[in-house]
């Protein structure tokens, strides 16, 4: 009988000492990955993997097998595996566990963020757009505040409201490294932005600056797709090619439209611009009547060529922005407003004076009206200081405030959208601000328009009413392009 459970206990051993036993626990050494850990756990017992650890546990059972009964050993907590980690036990393609995440996590939330974040993130970029239109309409009914004055004043209050953001999230305001040289280029191309901006506005008639400057979105989609690889396919070309249609019609460029006016809806369309920073310049002069008619508004090349630049550079200002979303929004905030503070000071004490140069040279040349020699009349030499005056009166303060606030907000919502919607989306949204402008417009000069309206006139304003229905639609379609673009079933669309 000794001899019987000798041999017993031997070949108990050697069945707690076979091959696969051996095996299931080299096994153990894959236990380090997370794949390896969940493919043991996986529901596909079947699999090559799980078969070995399955087979180590039979054996490891077998050395403990009794004749007596005993209670039952079946798991009690059995976790059924997801999805996911079927995945992953089943994926023999070679990939690294964050790989897999970074692929489910797109499934999620797609590349760009959870849905959720992604539409509160359209809703914030369709609010700035109105902002920037309820700006630009406020500034234009108080054109005594110069623009100039208006932007230091903005820049100082963002510079300062940018201070305790740094202090209370204790970045730094130097960037962290790897990211410096974008945001000093930022701050820096900002500033070059206002600077073609107030050159093209200054010297070209709003029907040419406009057409110009609102092909922004167009730009920056082509410059998204080249350098963060967008999708841009049929659905978004063609609802790029209906904000353009709609672009037309509402700033109606001379070529196609030589006999027409400019409108007040033109001049504002101009000076919309990516953080909503004050810019008008522009002084309607009508044309002499010695003059001849086709040389009323010669095209200024420089301003010309301003205008083109300024679409580039917001364009750049967008990636560079994108690129830099691991970065606090206070140090972009800050930076920016250090660029434009730059350019404001510089225009409020050298291109102002230019223009003051040019008014009293035209002074000059007047002949002086014997009955406007009362104490009334302004002295041409202090129309400098009248210029580069603050803000006299509530009236003005408060409309300055409120510019002031309403662009830091759009500062501030355009760079936190941009940490989750990609560049050439966002200022296709961001496109809205020409709906929100023209329905101002219709509030504010609408019954000065409807006064003294003709046929022409009335024509007119169905093709502002025609553009800005084209515009809006592709905003809408721009918005619900995720529900019917299937990017990995239609690449193409």
């Amino acid at each position: 009988r000794g001899r019987k459970q000798s041999s017993l206990s031997s070949a108990s051993f050697r069945s707690a000492t076979s091959y696969a036993s051996f095996r299931s626990c080299k096994s153990i050494k894959s236990f380090g990955s997370r794949a390896s850990f969940k493919s043991v756990v996986s529901r596909d017992n079947v699999s090559v993997r799980t078969g070995i650890a399955n087979e180590g546990y039979q054996d490891n059972l077998s050395f403990y097998s009794f004749n007596d009964d005993l209670p039952s050993l079946a798991p009690v907590n059995v976790v059924t595996p997801t999805q996911r980690q079927r995945s992953v036990s089943n994926s023999n393609n070679g990939e690294t566990t964050s790989d897999f995440w970074d692929k489910e996590l797109r499934k999620d939330g797609d590349e760009d963020g959870p849905r959720t974040y992604k539409y509160l993130a359209y809703l914030a970029v369709i609010v700035a757009a109105s902002a920037v239109a309820g700006s630009t309409t406020v500034t234009s009914q108080v054109p005594s505040i110069s623009p100039w004055v208006l932007l230091v004043y903005r820049s100082l209050l963002q510079l300062v409201t940018s201070f305790p953001l740094l202090l209370g999230t204790r970045s730094n305001c130097l960037g962290p490294p790897g990211y410096r040289w974008r945001l000093y280029l930022t701050g820096l191309l900002t500033g070059f932005l206002l600077l073609a901006l107030y050159l093209a506005i200054s010297s070209l008639p709003p029907r040419i600056v406009a057409p110009i400057l609102m092909t922004t979105p167009v730009l920056t989609m082509l410059l998204s797709c080249v350098v963060f690889g967008e999708h841009t396919g049929l659905y978004r070309m063609l609802t790029t090619t209906l904000f353009l249609a709609g672009l037309v019609l509402l700033t109606r460029p001379p070529p196609l439209f030589p006999n027409d006016a400019t409108d007040q809806l033109q001049v504002d369309l101009a000076q919309y611009n990516l953080y909503g920073y004050p810019t008008h310049f522009y002084q309607p002069t009508p044309p002499s009547p010695d003059t001849p008619l086709p040389l009323a508004q010669p095209v200024d090349t420089l301003g010309l060529v301003a205008a083109l630049v300024a679409p580039f550079l917001a364009a750049f200002i967008v990636i560079l922005t994108r690129q830099c979303r691991e970065v606090h929004f206070s140090v972009l905030l800050f930076w920016s407003a250090l660029g434009s503070l730059l350019v404001g000071c510089i225009g409020l004490y050298t291109l102002r004076q230019e223009e003051d140069g040019h008014e009293r040279s035209r002074d000059g040349r007047e002949i002086p009206d014997p009955a406007s020699t009362g104490p009334d009349v302004v002295n041409p030499t202090n129309i400098h200081s009248l210029s580069n005056r603050m803000f006299k009166g509530p009236t003005e303060w408060l409309v300055a405030t409120l510019v002031a606030i309403l662009g830091i907000f759009v500062n501030v919502a355009i760079t936190k959208a941009l940490q989750i919607v990609p560049p050439g989306k966002l200022l296709l949204l961001k496109s809205s601000e020409v709906v929100a402008g023209y329905v101002l417009h219709l509030c504010v000069w609408g019954e000065a328009t409807s006064v003294s309206v003709g046929v022409l006139g009335q024509s007119l304003q169905w093709l502002d009413l025609g553009g800005a229905v084209c515009v809006g639609l592709a905003v809408v379609f721009t918005g619900v392009e995720d529900f019917i673009v299937d990017t990995k079933r239609w690449r193409w669309f």
